[in-house]
């Protein structure tokens, strides 16, 4: 083996040992500092996609890894991941997400991460109008309106996503296994795509993997070095 190959191959081994946490950072306003100082001490390694034209871009790179735009713009990267992480779910996007317009990367990538069982953990405070932040903006979540995003937001979690607090969402980053949230109970089998961009999937408890899924991990044993 090259040293090149030895190098590969003890990088996925680590991954698969250690999965890396994707954190999706959008520009929605409130507690910038305070959350991203508390995702520093989580003791998990980070990888960070940063939407575009956020003015704090530069403040996350010392806290983990910063994906190019093109690793991940275009499709979940195809690597094993302990959980997806958003910190500024806004209520546009909890509302772009429910109706299935997709309109960002972002939201095309939780749909992607959604869609393959992967645990999507988001801070409430942005959407929740009964949040402290929304509160201090003037929200009335006792109103109609009020009402009318708590429906939303159900909606939200009922399509996988976790809502919690920062002592929650650390709580649940340090725990031995992060379960993905319960769905309707119906059986979905995973397939070649799923395997290639969450390879964790294959060895998930009770996985039920396609024929073509099946033979693609057997060509993959037959290929490792």
């Amino acid at each position: 083996m090259t040293d090149e190959q030895i190098d590969s191959l003890v990088t996925r081994i680590i991954q698969r040992l250690r999965p890396p946490v994707l954190v999706m950072v959008t520009s929605a306003t409130g507690y910038r500092h305070e959350i991203r100082h508390r995702l520093a001490g989580c003791e998990q390694p980070l990888h960070f996609a940063l939407d575009e034209g956020i003015i704090d871009a530069g403040l996350w790179q010392s806290y983990g890894e910063i994906l190019p735009a093109n690793v991940w713009r275009d499709a979940l990267p195809p690597m094993p991941w302990r959980a997806l992480v958003l910190p500024f779910l806004d209520y546009s996007l909890a509302v772009g997400l429910v109706n299935g317009t997709l309109e960002s990367p972002i939201a095309r990538r939780l749909h992607d991460a959604l869609l393959i069982g992967l645990p999507v953990l988001a801070l409430r405070y942005h959407c929740d109008p009964n949040s402290e932040l929304n509160q201090l903006w003037g929200a009335r979540a006792q109103s109609a309106y009020g009402a009318h995003m708590q429906a939303t937001l159900s909606k939200v979690a009922k399509m996988g996503i976790t809502l919690c607090t920062m002592n929650e969402l650390m709580e649940k980053l340090d725990s031995h296994k992060i379960a993905a949230p319960k769905t309707d109970g119906s059986r979905r089998y995973i397939t070649v795509t799923d395997i290639v961009n969450n390879p964790a999937l294959a060895s998930a408890p009770n996985a039920q993997l396609t024929d073509a899924a099946v033979d693609f991990l057997k060509k993959e044993k037959r290929t490792l070095p």
